[in-house]
């Protein structure tokens, strides 16, 4: 029998889906990938063992979504070490933060979110905020790789509370949390870029779409089930 077939392992898995009025979504799923044994030490200190993730949807589907794979060691999620994101370079040694301590690190009080918990209304979108920002801003050292986890996932909670911002209504938020991070200067830019005869997403739409992101975030650091059961 040939080896290399033992050594590799193909499921095919079913993700729930979200449906609104006219449109779908795919909901992100978190996966655990475990390796049974031990190693004779000397073996794995000579190198890093490479692990190839192959995630893929019938080509049906490809003119809708495409896959996005978020990677971090299990070990370290609580300390928010990613080790690789769809796109990254294939050598995600590189990725590696030297925060690597979680000793005396604040519990994430925010999580899960409540059951009553439903995406589409903004109204539990801005209590979630309302309880990141004071959790960044009050149990969560600056200099850490978890404060920036929070800062982008408050922005992410932010936009999906007013998602008109930075027009529109909104509150100010702490000032202690600043307008920086990938998702909000991203949205700032899009939101700048829109043109008179563009056609605006839905604002369902958009937070369909910041829900699916926050999944993926909050996976980061807190690999259970975002919204609690009971």
């Amino acid at each position: 029998m040939n080896s290399t077939l033992s050594l590799t392992k193909v499921s095919t898995i079913y993700p729930g889906i979200h449906y609104t009025d006219s449109h779908a979504s795919l909901q992100p799923m978190s996966l655990t990938v475990c390796f049974p044994g031990k190693f004779p030490r000397q073996i794995l200190e000579r190198s890093n063992i490479p692990i190839r993730i192959s995630v893929s949807i019938d080509e049906e589907y490809g003119t809708f979504t495409t896959p996005v794979i978020e990677v971090a060691s299990l070990d370290l999620r609580h300390r928010g070490s990613l080790l690789h994101r769809s796109g990254d370079s294939d050598d995600v040694s590189s990725n590696f933060s030297p925060d690597m301590s979680n000793v005396g690190e604040p519990t994430i009080s925010f999580l899960p979110l409540p059951p009553s918990f439903d995406f589409v209304n903004r109204a539990d979108w801005e209590t979630v905020a309302q309880r990141i920002q004071e959790w960044v801003t009050t149990e969560v050292d600056t200099e850490s790789s978890l404060w920036t986890w929070g800062r982008d996932t408050f922005w992410l909670a932010f936009v999906a509370a007013y998602p008109s911002f930075p027009m529109g209504k909104w509150p100010m938020w702490d000032p202690r949390i600043p307008l920086e991070g990938s998702f909000i200067e991203e949205w700032l830019q899009r939101s700048n870029d829109y043109g008179a005869d563009e056609e605006v997403p839905t604002q369902d739409d958009v937070v369909s779409d910041i829900w699916n992101e926050f999944c993926r975030h909050a996976a980061l650091f807190y690999p259970l089930p975002l919204i609690s059961l009971a």
